[in-house]
C-alpha cells in the first residue's frame, strides 16, 4: 500500500473517530469559548495524541496490548469519571467568576495533557478504529505502515478540533455574551454527568469483576 493511500486513510480515520459529540468535544467548545482557538489547539492536540496511540494498537494488530487495555477498563473507566468529575466541578466555580474580570492564564500544556489522559482513559476507542480499519480491508498493517497511520490518525484528529475550534470562535463574535456564559454552564453539566456516569459504570465493572 501506498504511503499516501496509508495517510490518506489514516487522516479519514482520525476524523471520523474525533467528530461524534463527548466530554472531549464539549471541553474543546468551552475552552474555545473562554481562551480563543488556542484553547482547541491545547485540548486538540491531547486528544489527537490520544487517538494516535490507539489507531497505532488497532492498525498494527497489537492484540496483547488491546486485550490488556479490556482487562483493565474498569479501572480506566473509574479513572476517567474522576478526572471529569474533577474538571467539571472546576469548570463551574470558575464560571462563577464575573465576565469583566479578566481570565487568569491558563496552562495549556496542562489542559493538553488532561485532555490527552480523558481520551486515553476510554480503551473503546481502540474497538472503533479496529472496526473502520475491517471495513476497508486494511486490519493488519505492516510495520512499514504504521509511522505513517500514527501521522495520518493524529492529523485527521487534529484536523477535526481545529476546524471545530474555528466555528466556534466564529461564533463566539456573534453570539451575545449571555449565551456563552449559559453554555459554558452546560457544557459544564454535562461533563459532570459524562462522568459520574463512568465513574458509576466502571465501579458496576469493578463489583462484577470482584
Amino acid at each position: 500500500m501506498s504511503i499516501i493511500v496509508t495517510v490518506a486513510e489514516a487522516w479519514v480515520i482520525g476524523i471520523a473517530i474525533a467528530a461524534p459529540v463527548g466530554p472531549i468535544g464539549l471541553l474543546c467548545i468551552k475552552k474555545t469559548l473562554e481562551l480563543g482557538i488556542v484553547g482547541a489547539i491545547a485540548v486538540g492536540l491531547g486528544a489527537a495524541l490520544a487517538d494516535s496511540i490507539y489507531g497505532l494498537i488497532a492498525g498494527a494488530g497489537l492484540t496483547a496490548v488491546s486485550i490488556f487495555l479490556f482487562g483493565i477498563m474498569h479501572y480506566l473507566k473509574i479513572f476517567g469519571g474522576i478526572l471529569l468529575l474533577t474538571l467539571g466541578a472546576k469548570e463551574c466555580l470558575s464560571n462563577q467568576q464575573k465576565a469583566t474580570i479578566e481570565l487568569p492564564k491558563i496552562n495549556l500544556s496542562r489542559l493538553a495533557l488532561t485532555t490527552f489522559m480523558l481520551t486515553l482513559s476510554n480503551p473503546l476507542t481502540i474497538l472503533s478504529f479496529a472496526g473502520v480499519f475491517t471495513a476497508i480491508g486494511s486490519e493488519h498493517f505492516s510495520l512499514d505502515d504504521t509511522a505513517w497511520i500514527l501521522i495520518g490518525v493524529f492529523l485527521g484528529s487534529m484536523s477535526w478540533w481545529l476546524f471545530l475550534g474555528y466555528i466556534v470562535s466564529r461564533s463566539h463574535k456573534i453570539l451575545p455574551k449571555t449565551w456563552i456564559e449559559k453554555i459554558r454552564y452546560i457544557s459544564a453539566f454535562i461533563l459532570i454527568a459524562f462522568g459520574a456516569w463512568a465513574l458509576f459504570d466502571g465501579i458496576r465493572e469493578f463489583a462484577t469483576f470482584l
